[in-house]
C-alpha cells in the first residue's frame, strides 16, 4: 500500500492555504515535545464527508478565525469553497463555527452552523444574543447555490426552545428530497421530516417528556421509541399506534451508550439489529430482535473473547456490513472479504497500534474516509481508495499535534495474585533514554465498568510528555471482556480490584521498567476512588496520589444515588450489586471507605471536583478534603466552578493537569529528560 497526501488549497485573505500534508504521526527525527496548548487547540480539521458516488469530498477546514467549507471533486483535483464563515460574525460577544457536514446526493449536501457564547456564559448575553444561539442546519447544492436555512419558516410548538435544529435522524435513503430531523426544545424532543428544498418540515413525532431518540425502520418511519430519566433507559415499542414499554436497562455513567442498543433496521418488517446481552449471554453480540415477539433469537455475531462494541448494517437492511470489538486497539471485521484484506492492510499500515475508523463510505464502497488515533497517531482523517490502494491525508484534526514527538506505548500482561492474567497499556515518555527506571502515573479508569485500550489520551499524552511513564491496566470489574468478568468487580472495591492495581505496579518494577520508590496513582471518578482508597489502604505502595471526582465515602454515595435517583431506579439498583448494600455490608463499606480510614494516610493527596457534579456530588471531595485537614494531612480541593463530572471545558481541564503536572514534580521529582519546569 502506498501513501501519498492530499492538498485542500483553500483561498483565504489572497493567499492559498494547505491542509496538513504529512502523516500525523511523528516522524523518527522529532525533537519538539507534545505541550498542553498543543493537546487542546483549536481544531484544524473540523469534519468531512464523501458524496454518495465517492467523487467529491467535503470538508470543513478551520484557519485563523474563519471557517471554511470547501468540496474536492477527487477526479479533476478541482477544489470549490461553498461557505465561509468568521467566528465574530454573529457579533462580538458570540462566536459563530460550522459544525459538520453530510452529502444528501452528489449534488446536494447539507452543514450545521452553530453560534455558542463567546465567554461559555449565557447570563452575560442580551435577549437578541439568546435568541441566536443554538445550531441550525442548511442545504446547498454542490457549487454552493441554492442555499436555505431548514425549519426556518416553520411555526409549530415543538420548535418553542428548540435551540439544537441540527440533529439529524435519518437521511431518508430512498425519499430524494427529504431528511429526518430531531427537534429538542421546551417540551420535550420530537421528529420532523424536512424538505431539503423548500426547507419546511411535517411533523412525525410530537414533543415527549423524557425521550432522547427512536428507532426508524428503512422508510425512516419510527418504530421504537427511547426516553431515559434517572439513569435508566425505557424501550417502547410501537403498539396499534400506542407506544409500550418492552425494555428497561441502567445508562452507565461516563458512557453514552447502554448495554442494548439499536445498530440499525432489517428488511424484515418488525426485526432490529441491535447489540444486547441476553439473559444466559456472557458476551454483547448482534442480535435479530424481533420487536413483536421481543425475542433475541440467536446471535447473528459473537466474538469468543470480547463484547462487541458496535456494529453495521446497509442502509437496506439487506446485510451487515461490519462488527466491531476492542481487543488492544478497535478491530472491525467485515462480511466483505475483500474490504476485510483492506482494513487489515490499513490497520498494518498503521503498525497495528492506532484505532481505524471507518467514517464515511461511498455507496459501492471503493471509497471510505477514515478516522484514525492512536498513542503515536493524533487524530486525523484520511480517505483510501480500495482499487488503487492509496491512502491519503485529509487533514490532522488538530495541526499543531503533528510533527511532535509522542510516546511509544506496549501492551503489559501479567497475572494477580490469584491466577487472573490481565491486561494494561505502559506509555513510556517519548524523551526518554531507553534502560531507565520510570517514574510512573498509575492511571486507573472510571466506570468502574469502562476500559482502557491504546488511544491517543490527552491526559497520558500529556504525563508523558512531562516525562512520566503511565500505567493503564484493565482490573477485574472493567467492561469489554464479557459480563463474567465485568461481575467479578461486585464487591471488590477497594479488595481485589485494588489489589489489580499494585499487581500491575508489582509486574513492571519486576520487569524494570520502573522505579517503585516513584509511583503516583492518579484517577478520575472510579479511578477516583482507587487513587484514595491506594493512599487509604496501601499507604507505602505510592509517593501520592490525584483524585479527580472520586468516591470518598461508598455508605454517603448510594445513599446519595437513593435519595436522588429513587430506590427502583436502574441507576441505583446497580451500585447495591456494584459497590454493596450498606444495611447488610456496613463494616465492609465502612473499611474500604477512604473517608472512614483518613487515619491511615501517609502521603500528599491531591483532589480535582467539578462543582456541579450529577455523578460524583462535589461533596465526596469536599468531605475528604475536611477530614484530611482536620486529621492534620492538609490537602489541597481545587474546585472547578459549575463543572459536571466529565467533558469538562478546554480552561479547566488544562488548569487541572497543570495542577497535577506540579504536584508530580514536588512528590515524584522531574519526569524523565524533561527539564523544564511546570508550567504556572
Amino acid at each position: 500500500m502506498s501513501y501519498r497526501s492530499l492538498f485542500l488549497l483553500v483561498p483565504l485573505a489572497g493567499a492559498p492555504l494547505q491542509a496538513q500534508d504529512t502523516p500525523p504521526a511523528a516522524p523518527a527525527s522529532a525533537t519538539t515535545l507534545i505541550t498542553l496548548d498543543d493537546l487542546f487547540s483549536d481544531l484544524t480539521t473540523v469534519d468531512t464527508a464523501i458524496s454518495p458516488s465517492g467523487q467529491y469530498l467535503a470538508a470543513i477546514v478551520r484557519r485563523d478565525g474563519k471557517d471554511i467549507l470547501v468540496i474536492a471533486d477527487l477526479k479533476t483535483n478541482k477544489r470549490t469553497v461553498i461557505e465561509r464563515v468568521g467566528f465574530g460574525d454573529a457579533g462580538k460577544t458570540l462566536v459563530l463555527s460550522l459544525r459538520a457536514v453530510f452529502w444528501k446526493s452528489d449534488e446536494r449536501l447539507l452543514y450545521r452552523v452553530a453560534v455558542r457564547p463567546a465567554d461559555e456564559r449565557i447570563g452575560s448575553l442580551s435577549m437578541n444574543n439568546i435568541s441566536k444561539l443554538g445550531d441550525r442546519l442548511f442545504a446547498v447544492n454542490r457549487d454552493g447555490t441554492k442555499r436555505i436555512a431548514l425549519l426556518a419558516d416553520n411555526r409549530n410548538a415543538a420548535l418553542e426552545g428548540a435551540f439544537d435544529m441540527g440533529s439529524i435522524a435519518s437521511f431518508l435513503p430512498h425519499d430524494p428530497s427529504h431528511v429526518l430531523m430531531v427537534l429538542d426544545g421546551f417540551n420535550g424532543r420530537s421528529l420532523f421530516k424536512v424538505d431539503l428544498d423548500t426547507g419546511l418540515g411535517e411533523q412525525i413525532e410530537k414533543p415527549g417528556e423524557n425521550v432522547v431518540g427512536w428507532w426508524l425502520n428503512t422508510q425512516g418511519n419510527p418504530v421504537v421509541r427511547v426516553t431515559m430519566r434517572n439513569g435508566t433507559v425505557h424501550l417502547y415499542r410501537k403498539n396499534e399506534d400506542k407506544w409500550k414499554l418492552f425494555q428497561t436497562l441502567r445508562m452507565r455513567e461516563m458512557r453514552e451508550r447502554p448495554d442494548y442498543e439499536s445498530v440499525g433496521p432489517s428488511d424484515q418488517e418488525g426485526k432490529f439489529y441491535v447489540l444486547a446481552r441476553p439473559p444466559g449471554h456472557d458476551r454483547i453480540g448482534l442480535y435479530l430482535y424481533d420487536l413483536e415477539k421481543e425475542d433475541f433469537g440467536e446471535p447473528v455475531v459473537e466474538n469468543p473473547r470480547f463484547d462487541l462494541y458496535s456494529a453495521a448494517v446497509s442502509r437496506d437492511g439487506t446485510r451487515i456490513l461490519h462488527h466491531c470489538y476492542v481487543e488492544n486497539v478497535r478491530i472491525c471485521e467485515f462480511a466483505d472479504p475483500k474490504l476485510n484484506a483492506h482494513m487489515k492492510a490499513i490497520r498494518k499500515f498503521f503498525e497495528e497500534s492506532a484505532n481505524v475508523y471507518i467514517y464515511e463510505s461511498s455507496e459501492d464502497g471503493n471509497t471510505i474516509v477514515l478516522y484514525v488515533e492512536g498513542p503515536r497517531d493524533p487524530p486525523a482523517y484520511y480517505y483510501y481508495m480500495l482499487d488503487k490502494r492509496t491512502i491519503e491525508t485529509i487533514g490532522a484534526v488538530h495541526r499543531s499535534q503533528a510533527g511532535k514527538m509522542t510516546p511509544l506505548a506496549r501492551v503489559i500482561r501479567y497475572n494477580t495474585r490469584d491466577g487472573k492474567e490481565l491486561t494494561g497499556y505502559f506509555t513510556a515518555p517519548p524523551a526518554a533514554a531507553a534502560g531507565v527506571k520510570l517514574p510512573l502515573v498509575l492511571y486507573p479508569h472510571g466506570g468502574p465498568e469502562l476500559r482502557d485500550n491504546l488511544t491517543f489520551d490527552p491526559w497520558v499524552q500529556y504525563f508523558a510528555a512531562r516525562g512520566y511513564a503511565v500505567f493503564q491496566p484493565n482490573f477485574r470489574g472493567s467492561d469489554g471482556y464479557g459480563k463474567a468478568f465485568a461481575e467479578s468487580g461486585y464487591g471488590e472495591w477497594g479488595r481485589k480490584m485494588q489489589d489489580d492495581l499494585g499487581d500491575g505496579v508489582k509486574a513492571l518494577v519486576d520487569q524494570g521498567l520502573v522505579d517503585a520508590s516513584r509511583i503516583c496513582i492518579v484517577g478520575a471518578s472510579y479511578g477516583g476512588y482507587a487513587a484514595l482508597a491506594g493512599a487509604t489502604l496501601t499507604p507505602d505502595a505510592y509517593k501520592c496520589a490525584v483524585s479527580v471526582a472520586g468516591i470518598s465515602d461508598l455508605d454517603d454515595f448510594i445513599g446519595w444515588r437513593k435519595r436522588n435517583w429513587g430506590r427502583d431506579s436502574a441507576g441505583y439498583t446497580y451500585w447495591l450489586k456494584a459497590i454493596g448494600d450498606p444495611d447488610k455490608d456496613e463494616q465492609r463499606l465502612r473499611e474500604v471507605s477512604p473517608l472512614q480510614q483518613v487515619a491511615h494516610v501517609r502521603i500528599p493527596i491531591l483532589l480535582i471536583h467539578g462543582t456541579a457534579d450529577e455523578i460524583v456530588p462535589f461533596a465526596q471531595s469536599r468531605a475528604m478534603k475536611k477530614a484530611l485537614d482536620k486529621s492534620g494531612r492538609k490537602t489541597e480541593l481545587i474546585e472547578l466552578k459549575d463543572e459536571g463530572h466529565s467533558y469538562w471545558s478546554d480552561e479547566n481541564e488544562k488548569l487541572a493537569l497543570t495542577k497535577i503536572d506540579a504536584f508530580l514534580q514536588q512528590h515524584l521529582g522531574p519526569g524523565a529528560a524533561v527539564a523544564a519546569p511546570a508550567p504556572k
